[in-house]
């Protein structure tokens, strides 16, 4: 492992926000003493790129595909946009001494003081790092969510901004690449098939999830859910079992319609403000880990209950002539979908799915969802792909606008139009943000005719 006191050249690849982060932070002489040179390199290479490159005090290398024969750098810094299999990895791998993510940058140079909270999981990491965040800071200790849900963990930490507790949502693509990283509790939610286009099979996939344990210390906290298939891989010694009925201790689940920490009593579930049974598992999965920090059952239960969902996560648009939209946008692979299908009665949904896909299979939820949907609408770049797990779709359609006016016409009181598009939002939109605005402008435009 690369020491950061005795760097002499660091090598960042991305011109994102983590790799802007990280090349502040090293501008720093008090970490990196013996860094005598900076490179950040982009494999694009646009105006916008080019007039941040102005700004920054380091040397910026645009249009890169791939690191020259004979470059050397002891420490590589790689974006989470690149995959293993790019070429530019692949270069940096050949001429860097290590290569890590800007997740295992920052846990190397925060203080040895901070205090971490690491989730990772296929689907519900932003809602249970938000509700994590929530019951800490709603209990008087101070908490900041970071990481794959917006800011780098490298911002907060190099802005010398004082937290107890470092809340981390951590992507399959940071936890690939590091090697050290061993936060005082940690949360595996669930494992299924996404992301495949970037590791190139589940099991990579699964893999780089798990890391999230691989370097904890005695003493820490792993939660994993007993419904996951690749429960039994969880090899950490301070294991705490989640689960949706009574489970042998250590464990968090439910019992008679109540959330239960062992033999601490938390609150009804219907009580929660976030439905589904998936919200349950990640109400659990927060609750374990605020326990870890100290807060008592009376604070949790207090901050569950007054926890308000993030946008475009089952989120509530509008009503129109009785019939309910709802914007889960941020659902973005085929098992999103069928845990958001659990907040609803079966044959009241207009399901929307489509956009850009991520080589995952439909079949499972093609199954998941027969007698539970009223229609299902196909949209976008994967719509073709789609019908073949789906020929019964009402229909398929070029664009997201298409498809919410076509379920708007064929929903009737009482029935709910759903925006779960188990795909990635790239062919048409620039995140799932924006592409769950625009559904609510589209909605709002439904409400003014």
């Amino acid at each position: 492992m690369i020491m950061l006191e005795s760097c002499t050249s660091l090598l960042v690849l991305g011109l994102g926000r983590s790799g802007r982060a990280v090349a502040a932070s090293a501008l720093d002489r008090r970490r990196f003493p013996a860094l005598e040179r900076i490179m950040i390199v982009d494999e694009k290479d646009t105006p916008e790129l080019r007039a941040l490159a102005k700004t920054l005090d380091v040397e910026v290398r645009l249009g890169v595909t791939s690191i020259a024969e004979g470059a050397h750098f002891d420490l590589g810094v790689l974006s989470p946009g690149l995959p293993p299999a790019n070429p530019l990895t692949r270069s940096a791998q050949r001429c860097c001494d290590e290569l890590i993510s800007e997740l295992e940058f920052a846990w190397r140079i925060a203080p040895a003081t901070q205090q971490w909270i690491a989730i990772t999981g296929s689907n519900g990491k932003t809602t249970t790092t938000m509700l994590t965040a929530h019951l800490l800071n709603a209990a008087g200790r101070s908490a900041a969510a970071v990481g794959n849900i917006g800011e780098p963990v490298t911002d907060i930490i190099c802005a010398g901004t004082a937290v107890d507790f470092l809340v981390v949502e951590a992507s399959s693509f940071q936890l690939e690449y590091t090697t050290s990283f061993a936060p005082q509790a940690a949360a595996l939610l669930n494992i299924t098939a996404d992301h495949l286009d970037w590791h190139g099979s589940l099991e990579n996939y699964a893999r780089a999830k798990l890391k999230i344990f691989a370097h904890q210390r005695p003493g820490a906290l792993a939660l994993a859910w007993a419904g996951d298939p690749f429960y039994g891989r969880v090899a950490a010694p301070g294991l705490v079992t989640v689960s949706l009925s009574e489970h042998e201790a250590p464990a968090l689940y439910v019992k008679e319609g109540v959330l239960w920490d062992g033999e601490e009593r938390i609150c009804r579930v219907d009580e929660l403000p976030i439905a589904g049974e998936h919200n349950i598992l990640n109400a659990l999965f927060a609750t374990g880990l605020a326990r870890s920090a100290g807060l008592t059952p009376a604070q949790i239960a207090a901050g569950l209950t007054s926890f308000t969902a993030p946008p475009h996560r089952l989120e509530f648009v509008a009503e129109v002539k009785g019939v309910r939209y709802i914007d889960d946008s941020k659902a973005t692979n085929p098992d999103s979908v069928r845990a958001a299908l659990t907040a609803f009665p079966p044959g009241v949904v207009h399901l929307l799915l489509g956009g850009r896909g991520k080589q995952t299979p439909y079949e499972d939820l093609a199954r998941a969802a027969r007698g539970k949907l009223r229609a299902v609408y196909l949209f976008g770049e994967e719509a073709p792909v789609l019908a073949t797990a789906f020929p019964e779709a009402a229909g398929s359609y070029p664009d997201l606008g298409t498809a919410v006016r076509a379920a708007a016409g064929a929903a009737r009181p009482g029935e709910v139009v759903l925006l779960s598009p188990a795909c990635t939002s790239f062919d048409e939109f620039d995140s799932y943000a924006q592409r769950g605005d625009f559904f609510a402008e589209l909605v709002r435009g439904l409400e003014e005719r």
